[in-house]
């Protein structure tokens, strides 16, 4: 192997059904495109293992498909907007994609099933917003699913679907919901092919059923609906004739299922109310008669039943406190029952562990990212944590985390900036002190607070760290935090004497209650509430100098200078402003280009800045004796090589050469050699190596290595389609593939500036790449450098 992924972080999509959790303590979620499975056992705290690409739209829902006997899922289906059903099929360590195509439109919800323990039989459903129902299957684990049934609901939408098998026998039955707020049951008919007809139509919810679920207890079957009138209802089926018992709280038949060999009778067990807004999920235990719902009011309730009292009682109650955030999409239970999850609105998991020593439920470390487009990546100087912000408009922050004796593992430590815009870009100042630009005009500056640092150095176990001691020195001065006031976009200080109470006596908390911020000390990577709201780094300083909405940033290594551009129809707004980090005054404006400034870069030794533009230009920028930033090369349509938008560029190690990428998907290195004649605009600078033509597909992304590999450059490019190739010299020595690197546009290309793994002994074998990319990711590859050759 030339590398191993280290780290894949990205949220769920906006969907009720879009995870699950399978019998084999693997969980699979739709993430933009793709299919993640993510390992909640894995090392220290996680991972997300692999990355399923075979939809070209967004994922709207995932399941394993189980069975009989099945205690390890080996397949999962999922279904796309892009009207397709794919099952995925893990052979010889890999997934294998099978893809099912019949749906006219959005394919919102799966669900699957083996007939079978040899898992040779199975059935696969799939409702569509085409307004039909469509049943698939396999009578062989080698052969391919077919179009076995097609259901056509009318005018009417299936919103919720579960597939089970009839009590004590083989025969399938399938619940499906509509827009009707009704629950309609399908039976197996017993012939020799696979047909489902309608038997049972289930009235009572008065809005639209979002959840179903089956649950086999004392010879009958339990069927649990959540709806958005904000009830939970249970549905008894039972054998017709046998007795009920303590369980039929309503004994009023409301409907009969009728097979060839018995009728059975569908009564309305219980109707459960405790919550406050749309449930989206119920989820019953694998163990015991508890079942979990989880509703759009940012509560997840554990009901069990009561058999003193004969009723069905609230256990515990979890969910998210206050923050920016809109509840809870789905719950589902682990296979041991052991643990509970919930995916949130914008995709955030939470998971809640039980403990038998004190009977709480605490909770857990988990992975997690943005839920749109990542626009930007850097890492901080030392190389022990990278910065990605993203239109979801946060800035968050990734660093490692080791427990004990488990494998290290990467998380979301800190969320230095919850916005009101869309960000898109940002630029490292120091280790802790950065700058980010958003669809505003305004630049804001951030500077971490004293309590970041001191979580920081608990969770990475950092021992040497002098910025940090310079922000602990000023503790007594210094923010604790920080908090966004309502309606604000500005994150204010928060300040805080942890000795305040023993010198002057106070009514009110040091932190206000208004601030929702609590100083907290971590051991561990962060909760999602956690990251909410006590992470935020207190803003510095606002920028004000464009005329347009701010789009790239880049700011000097040896913290001098920070450059910004913003976006631009004319050359008057094409200007590049230089600041004066250390007083934030606006020194220069260059003029070069006449479009938007996608990107800027100043070299590593901090003498040039580069520019490139939408006007297919790049300029070239260079310090003269009283520290001023002048104009001393560019391109024109005779020598500008490149014929569309240059998206990117990027400077090596020394300093010495530049490449640019386009989106004509050319790549073209660069060098200014002082002294020589300067003949045309570009005045000392000529392309010097091979130019690297992609034929079809556009360069969005190009980073250097931080030092020579076996005495030459390392390049990475990133392509539109995602793909990101490693070139040793002018030799290509690495592509990743969709799978394994991106499915849409790569954004950002960033190399660790120290070589080894972040967290781990310095290994000159081994250099860290971390992408960002439109399809919601951010990914950090292990490049084994020895095996490139």
């Amino acid at each position: 192997m030339k590398f191993h992924t280290r780290y894949i972080s990205s949220n769920c999509n906006q969907t009720p059904t879009v995870a699950d959790w399978g019998k084999n303590n693997l969980i699979s979620y739709g993430a933009c495109n793709a299919v993640f499975i993510y390992d909640p056992d894995y090392g220290s705290g996680g991972k997300v293992t692999h990355s399923l690409v075979g939809h070209q739209k967004r994922v709207n829902s995932t399941k394993w498909i189980s069975g009989p006997g099945i205690s390890f899922e080996t397949e999962l289906v999922s279904g796309s907007t892009d009207h397709t059903v794919v099952v995925w099929s893990l052979k010889e360590g890999q997934y294998v994609a099978s893809k099912l195509e019949g749906h006219q439109s959005n394919v919102n919800i799966v669900d699957g099933l083996y007939k079978s323990e040899n898992q040779r039989d199975a059935v696969v459903v799939s409702v569509s917003m085409d307004c039909t129902m469509k049943i698939w299957c396999r009578s062989d684990l080698q052969g391919e699913f077919h179009l076995q049934q097609t259901i056509e609901l009318g005018y009417n939408i299936s919103v919720a679907v579960k597939l089970t098998f009839l009590l004590g026998c083989t025969e399938l039955l399938l619940a499906c919901a509509l827009d009707t707020s009704r629950i309609r049951i399908y039976r197996e008919d017993n012939c020799d092919e696979l047909i489902f007809i309608k038997t049972a139509e289930l009235e009572g919810h008065e809005n639209w059923v979002r959840g179903l679920d089956f649950k086999q207890k004392d010879g009958d079957m339990i069927l649990a609906s959540c709806s958005q009138d904000e009830f939970i209802r249970l549905w008894r089926i039972t054998a017709k004739g046998r007795d009920t018992g303590d369980f039929a709280g309503i004994k009023t038949e409301k409907s009969t299922i009728q097979t060839r060999n018995e009728t059975y009778s569908v009564y309305l067990e219980s109707v459960l109310t405790g919550h406050q807004g749309w449930i989206y999920s119920v989820n019953w235990s694998h163990k015991d008669l508890q079942l979990l719902s989880a509703s759009i009011d940012k509560t997840m309730v554990l009901w069990e039943y009561n058999q003193e009292a004969g009723l069905w009682l609230e256990k515990i109650r979890v969910g998210e406190i206050g923050g920016n955030t809109l509840g809870f999409y789905g719950g589902l239970f682990s296979p041991d029952s052991e643990r509970i999850m919930a995916h949130s609105y914008h995709g955030a998991f939470h998971i809640w562990k039980y403990s038998d020593k004190t009977a709480t439920w605490s909770p857990c470390v988990t992975v997690g990212g943005h839920f749109s487009e990542v626009v930007d990546c850097a890492w901080e100087p030392q190389g022990q944590f990278l910065y990605t912000c993203s239109a979801d408009q946060t800035t968050r922050i990734h660093a490692s985390w080791k427990d004990k004796d488990k494998e290290l593992t990467w998380h979301e430590i800190a969320r230095p900036q919850v916005h009101g815009h869309d960000l898109s870009c940002l630029a490292l100042i120091s280790r802790y002190q950065f700058a980010s630009g958003a669809e505003e005009k305004v630049i804001r500056t951030f500077e971490a607070p004293s309590n970041f640092v001191e979580n920081f150095r608990r969770i990475c176990k950092i021992e040497q760290d002098e910025e940090g001691d310079v922000i602990l020195a000023k503790n007594q001065i210094a923010p604790k935090g920080a908090s966004v006031p309502s309606l604000g976009l500005s994150n204010k200080a928060v300040y805080g004497d942890d000795n305040i109470e023993d010198t002057i006596p106070m009514a009110k908390n040091p932190y206000p209650e208004e601030s929702h911020f609590v100083a907290t000390t971590l051991d561990e990577p962060p909760t999602e509430e956690t990251l909410l709201q006590n992470t935020l780094w207190p803003e510095t300083q606002k920028l004000y100098g464009h005329g347009y909405e701010v789009y790239s940033l880049a700011a000097s290594p040896d913290r001098k200078f920070l450059a910004s551009a913003c976006k631009s129809t004319k050359p008057e707004y094409a200007a590049v402003l230089i600041w004066d980090v250390s007083n934030w005054q606006l020194l220069q404006k260059l003029m070069s280009h006449t479009l938007t400034v996608v990107q800027l870069q100043f070299s590593p030794d901090s003498q040039s800045l580069l520019s490139v533009s939408r006007d297919r230009r790049w300029s070239l920028f260079a310090k003269n004796e009283e520290e001023k930033f002048e104009l001393v090369a560019t391109t024109d349509k005779k020598t500008g090589i490149h014929t569309r938008i240059i998206w990117t560029c990027a400077w090596t190690h020394d300093s010495k050469y530049f490449a640019t990428g386009s989106r004509d998907g050319k790549v073209v290195t660069w060098t200014r050699r002082i002294g020589k004649e300067k003949t045309s605009v570009l005045g000392e600078c000529e392309s010097v190596g091979d130019l690297l033509v992609f034929k079809n597909d556009s360069v969005t992304a190009v980073a250097f290595a931080p030092d020579f590999v076996g005495g030459k450059y390392l390049k990475a490019i990133g392509f539109e389609s995602g793909t990101i190739r490693l070139y040793l010299g002018d030799q290509e020595v690495l592509s990743l593939s969709q799978s394994e690197a991106h499915h849409l546009t790569v954004k950002r290309l960033a190399f660790r500036p120290i070589f080894g793994a972040s967290g781990c002994p310095e290994d000159r074998n081994i250099l860290q790449l971390a992408s960002c990319s439109s399809d919601t990711s951010v990914k950090i590859f292990d490049i084994y450098l020895n095996k490139l050759h």
